[in-house]
């Protein structure tokens, strides 16, 4: 029974260990991560201004250690400041997750449609 107990808690210690390096070293910010940051706010403003000409946004501070990105928003309506949120949302989700994708080997459809993709015309032939 105590070498069951000793087992479990070294495996705990390993769950706990392994969990804490994986948090770790997976979420390290990049010295581009500022720059990105920077550029993905001034695109989103640029957006946000074709709905509400007077947004203004910038990004105020980058934490390298903890990635937090600070944005001052200014003139933030509630039309402005959805379109923005949109936009950013989309871009950070396109760096993380889309890019890296695999690309599928011919994305253009064919020319011809084959001649069983046509919906039956209801004659039952």
């Amino acid at each position: 029974m105590e070498e069951i107990k000793k087992g479990l808690k070294m495996m705990r210690r390993f769950v706990v260990l392994s969990a804490a390096g994986l948090l770790l070293c997976g979420f390290a910010v990049t010295p581009e991560y500022e720059q990105q940051a920077r550029s993905d706010v001034g695109f989103c403003v640029g957006y946000a201004k074709r709905d509400s000409p007077s947004f203004e946004a910038a990004v105020r501070s980058v934490d390298t250690t903890t990635g937090e990105v600070r944005i001052d928003r200014v003139n933030a309506n509630a039309r402005g400041e959805f379109a923005f949120a949109t936009c950013l949302m989309a871009i950070r989700k396109w760096r993380l997750v889309e890019r890296h994708l695999p690309r599928t080997v011919d994305p253009t459809p064919p020319a011809v449609p084959g001649q069983d993709r046509y919906a039956s015309d209801g004659s039952g032939t």
